[in-house]
């Protein structure tokens, strides 16, 4: 029997009860909180594998686990895992990249919705104010099957975006270097530079993974170019796409129409303190709940788990490996 160590301090009941049942007779599960590396370091020594959330799986953590074998991500963000490091040790790192893609696309659309519809704008007229008016919002709703929306990264979740944006008569296009046009006629869209986003876009959604290079990639050059189309932005991906305080300017001074947003730089930011809670009814915050529902909690258990029970019975071929090892190490 191998270990198995649950590192993310969110871990519930389910979670723990699924790992136990489908890992009996195979493998002995233990929570352990791990939320720093030191806490790593000194609690997985003797861990062949790790179930994880956003735990910092750095270089120094990886040099200090000669045991460890695999880390299994429940998310499908993984820029808090050095996963060149893991690979340089022999150590494979796979994500699980599947069990919300239809929940983040709703959540994505649904946030274009309610903006371009003023929908909180309404409600806070009616149930704040008292004023039931068609046309207070006169002047700031354009017909959907007008409007174009840019995606920036074209995987899975943004060409599902795509398809319910389509379905409202919008048009999309996309920003994705990784991608070739060929592909991108599949789903009716047209691949566009990144200032050709900015230039065109009604809308714009973000997803794109979250590495060096696309670190504040929306920063204030890109709310600049923005300007003058003035579109809603949407980032249901990874918070540290975007320069807040480049953001934040941007919503003050009118370069853009209004945001949804339901990630942050910080994952638990300081609501008594965040900026952003104290714009109007134009930016619609939520608390990194795109890729919730039941269904899709209980599949991300189950999956994160298969990824483990599959990579150590020599089915490395199933697991999302991040890094190319599909098999354990010695």
């Amino acid at each position: 029997m191998y270990k198995v160590i649950v590192t993310t301090e969110y871990a519930d009941d389910q979670l723990m009860n699924l790992a136990k049942e489908m890992l009996a007779g195979k493998a002995e599960v233990e929570l352990i909180a791990c939320p720093t590396e030191e806490d790593l370091i000194e609690k997985c020594q003797d861990a062949d594998a790790t179930l994880s959330g956003y735990e910092l799986f750095t270089d120094k953590v990886f040099a200090a686990l000669p045991k460890l074998k695999l880390v299994s991500i429940l998310s499908i963000g993984y820029n808090f895992a050095d996963v060149d490091a893991a690979k340089k040790y022999g150590i494979a790192v796979c994500n699980n990249p599947t069990y919300c893609v239809n929940e983040v696309a709703d959540h994505t659309a649904a946030l274009m919705l309610a903006l371009n519809r003023r929908l909180l704008n309404y409600n806070t007229a009616i149930k704040v104010n008292h004023v039931w008016s068609a046309t207070a919002e006169k002047g700031n709703i354009k017909r959907m099957n007008t409007q174009t929306v840019g995606l920036v990264g074209f995987g899975n979740i943004a060409r599902r975006v795509a398809a319910r944006m389509q379905a409202c008569g919008c048009k999309v296009i996309a920003y994705d270097p990784y991608i070739k046009q060929e592909f991108a006629d599949q789903f009716n869209v047209q691949l566009v530079t990144l200032d050709e986003i900015y230039e065109q876009s009604d809308m714009i959604s973000l997803h794109a993974l979250l590495n060096k290079e696309t670190e504040k990639l929306i920063n204030k050059e890109a709310f600049e170019k923005m300007a003058a189309k003035k579109p809603y932005l949407v980032n249901c991906g990874r918070g540290g796409l975007i320069d807040e305080e480049a953001l934040l300017d941007a919503l003050q001074t009118g370069k853009l129409m209004g945001a949804g947003l339901d990630v942050f730089t910080t994952e638990y930011p300081d609501l008594t303190t965040c900026p952003f809670v104290k714009l109007g009814d134009n930016v619609i915050i939520t608390p990194h709940a795109a890729f919730f529902s039941d269904h899709a909690s209980y599949e991300q258990k189950v999956l994160a788990v298969q990824h483990i029970i599959d990579f150590f019975e020599n089915n490395g071929d199933k697991v999302p490996v991040l890094n190319g090892i599909r098999t354990p190490r010695a």
